[in-house]
């Protein structure tokens, strides 16, 4: 497992082959970002991460350290790339997932740390280990962002939750988390679920935000007499699409209905299986961006079934774009806070009840209308600019705490 950590990382850091620290001499700052599957923007944390990098590219400047990807570098002399770590039993669903973890280089962490101001950790494995160690031996600040819930990693690895859930969480606490200068939650939940555990680390609630694109799509159901319903997001155990199916095959409107699961994972081809089985009309797999907005446009209904959401971006989406919205309120989700009507969620994670929900909806075309307006209110106050300004202003902040006071140079005798 990658998460097993070896002896003490200061006992074991050698001689460095590294040059010594240049002073910066551009006006901008540079941040180190460590996410591993930058290449691979099929999940929430890396499209969220390149917008913001995109939208920040005039205030700082940004040296990605990545897993190599799965296309040729794209020539930015930025990115630092490394290999992906091997884990027998387990790659086959790393590349299901396809969420590759970098192997360390150590020498390779110190020499592109040394020209970076700050370091943000986006995804807590081994590169992140590593670079935490160098930068606090270098007097880096750090933040971290909590993107991956324990609860995420153990369902697509089949293991039991419970107390080895627990364990991880205070793993990453104690080796990421407290170890950061400020760490960023994208919800109040999330923020909740690790200071309940214990971490005393200023936390900064920064949502992932929605951009302008989703509230500018026109809406145009269908007025065909046949409803449409969409769910998007990775096809793994804790999204329960499998639900959503089941759901349909029992509802009222069964025959009148085409399911749209956009989205990519190991849960795939058995979707496309259990939907066959249950006679549901659906469309199952990924869909390119112009697609997803037109999608977004002409459905009748938005559902998420999921378990675990530390934020919901794809329903937040779908909240800017004014769509009527159905949302599971589990208690190991935030999904609870982007809930604006009674009418539009469920906490009885049965076929049943979920059918029952759909029904209620799609009967009523002017409660969808309601719930489509309060969403779409509701989402602007997760518009992206505000997200952008105050990522802009954590940096800036940690940054001129930070640096001045404790900034070193790297030498071969010091790190």
């Amino acid at each position: 497992m990658p998460l097993t950590l070896s002896a003490s990382f200061n006992d074991r850091l050698e001689t460095s082959l590294a040059t010594p620290s240049i002073p910066p001499t551009h006006h901008r700052p540079r941040i180190a970002l460590i996410i591993d599957p930058w290449d691979y923007p099929f999940n929430g944390t890396v499209v969220s991460t390149r917008r913001f990098v995109s939208a920040l590219r005039a205030q700082f400047n940004f040296t990605i350290f990545k897993t190599f990807g799965i296309t040729p570098d794209d020539g930015d002399s930025d990115n630092v790339n490394f290999k992906k770590i091997s884990v027998p039993g387990v790659n086959r669903i790393i590349d299901k997932m396809q969420a590759p973890i970098a192997r360390p280089h150590r020498e390779k962490i110190i020499t592109n740390l040394n020209r970076c101001d700050l370091l943000h950790i986006q995804y807590p494995f081994l590169l992140a280990y590593r670079t935490i160690g160098i930068a606090r031996r270098l007097g880096i600040p750090i933040v971290s962002s909590f993107h991956v819930q324990p609860e995420n990693i153990l369902r697509n690895l089949n293991l039991p939750e419970g107390m080895l859930s627990e364990w991880l969480y205070r793993l990453f606490i104690k080796v990421f988390y407290q170890a950061s200068d400020l760490v960023i939650a994208p919800s109040e939940f999330a923020k909740g679920l690790l200071v309940e555990r214990g971490l005393d680390r200023p936390v900064e609630v920064l949502s992932n935000g929605v951009t302008q694109a989703f509230f500018d799509i026109e809406r145009a159901p269908s007025c065909d007499h046949r409803f449409s319903i969409l769910s998007v997001g990775r096809m793994a155990r804790e999204k329960q699409q499998d639900l959503l199916i089941k759901a349909i095959g029992q509802s009222q409107y069964k025959d009148k209905i085409h399911l749209t699961l956009a989205g990519t994972g190991p849960l795939t081809a058995a979707l496309r299986t259990l939907a066959k089985k249950e006679g549901v009309s659906a469309d199952i797999g990924r869909v390119d961006d112009k697609t997803l907005m037109q999608l977004y446009g002409s459905t009748d209904l938005f559902v998420q079934c999921s378990q675990i959401e530390l934020e919901g971006m794809s329903a937040l989406e779908a909240m800017a774009a004014g769509c009527p919205t159905l949302l599971n309120r589990s208690k190991t989700s935030a999904l609870a806070e982007l809930v604006q009507n009674t009418d539009a969620e469920f906490s009885e994670s049965t076929p049943e009840t979920v059918a029952r929900r759909i029904d209620g909806l799609l009967s009523n075309p002017t409660l969808r209308e309601h719930i489509g307006a309060q969403n779409r209110s509701f989402a602007r106050t997760r518009h992206h600019d505000r997200s952008i300004e105050q990522l802009a202003e954590i940096y800036n902040r940690v940054l001129s705490d930070q640096v001045p006071k404790t900034r070193r140079s790297a030498t071969p005798n010091n790190v």
